[in-house]
């Protein structure tokens, strides 16, 4: 082997490698630990079955085309402050914004399980 053949080799590796890398965060441009955590929420609720994994994964991955990250990230914490009991996070169970927010998340997740379930 020559030195260009092994360079032109690394490369084409290295080429390849990047494209599965960006195919691969398009598919889902939503973080890892995000996805894991929906679909193990989902399962708990949908039951733990090898069928529900699909469903599941399938239903975040819909949710993920609908809704950019951002707009989930935020509806995700108004949920997660409005479960919390007190004076202090009422205005995340009672501000007409916020439940807009939200409304756009629950709409996703509708859509979702209409292609996924």
């Amino acid at each position: 082997m020559t030195i260009r053949y092994v360079v032109a080799s690394a490369v084409f590796a290295a080429a390849l490698a990047a494209a599965a890398a960006v195919q691969q965060a398009q598919a889902n441009p939503y973080p890892t630990e995000v996805v894991t955590d929906y679909v193990i929420g989902c399962m708990a609720a949908n039951g733990e079955t090898q069928e529900m994994l699909r469903r599941c994964a399938c239903s975040i991955d819909a949710v993920a085309s609908i809704l950019p990250y951002d707009t989930y990230e935020r509806a995700d914490t108004i949920i997660r402050m409005a479960a919390v009991s007190g004076d202090n996070t009422a205005m995340f169970r009672e501000m007409a914004f916020l439940k807009g927010i939200v409304d756009q998340l629950h709409l996703a997740q509708i859509e979702a399980d209409f292609r996924c379930f």
